[in-house]
């Protein structure tokens, strides 16, 4: 598989991940005074927006494009420059949300972090090109750091979202929660 056709597959697994729509459930005790919105990746993005449009212009192209083909590195460069700069729900800004996804750690000792990337799938930013900025959210614990047990944990993130942009080694964010809780998480836990 080429590089470009790569990117194809990483943007259709990134923004492709099936969830709920937003929802209002109640705080949890002690823990936020405000209505906590438990959202899906898919709420990161607004309508219309297409993290795969470039790709569609090219479409008859990419399966032909070598990796070291100059028009194949002219589009991965287009394609890693759009999605950095990918749009965010504002109607999300300064709102308390849940959401659970993967975690990357930046900031920790390897037993707890701090400061970690939450991401859709499993080896996002891991894997070249890292999902749109959109999909990814930098989450930062305060003093109080999460205890890991492996470096992709599932993780659900409780905490006011704002909509800042990122940047860091691994990839760009266009959110950021500073958590109120983190939690381990498994698919089968109810209200997600």
């Amino acid at each position: 598989m080429n590089r470009i056709a790569a990117f194809a597959l990483v943007a259709a697994i990134c923004v492709g991940v099936p969830g709920t729509r937003m929802l209002e459930a109640p705080a949890a005790a002690g823990a936020e005074s405000a209505t906590v919105h438990t959202i899906d990746w898919k709420d990161l993005v607004p309508p219309g927006y297409d993290p795969d449009k470039l790709l569609i212009q090219y479409d008859k192209d990419v399966a032909k494009l070598k990796d070291n083909d100059p028009r194949a590195e002219r589009l991965a460069e287009a394609l890693r420059k759009a999605w950095e700069s990918a749009p965010v729900v504002q109607a999300l800004n300064n709102k308390t949300v849940r959401l659970a996804g993967f975690l990357v750690a930046l900031e920790g000792d390897g037993k707890a972090v701090s400061e970690f990337l939450l991401v859709p799938y499993f080896g996002a930013c891991i894997h070249v090109p890292p999902p749109p900025s959109n999909q990814i959210v930098l989450v930062r614990t305060g003093n109080k750091p999460f205890k890991i047990n492996e470096m992709f944990d599932m993780v659900r993130v409780t905490g006011r979202l704002r909509t800042e942009s990122t940047r860091n080694d691994l990839a760009s964010a266009s959110y950021v929660i500073e958590a109120t809780r983190v939690e381990p998480h498994t698919p089968k836990q109810s209200g997600r």
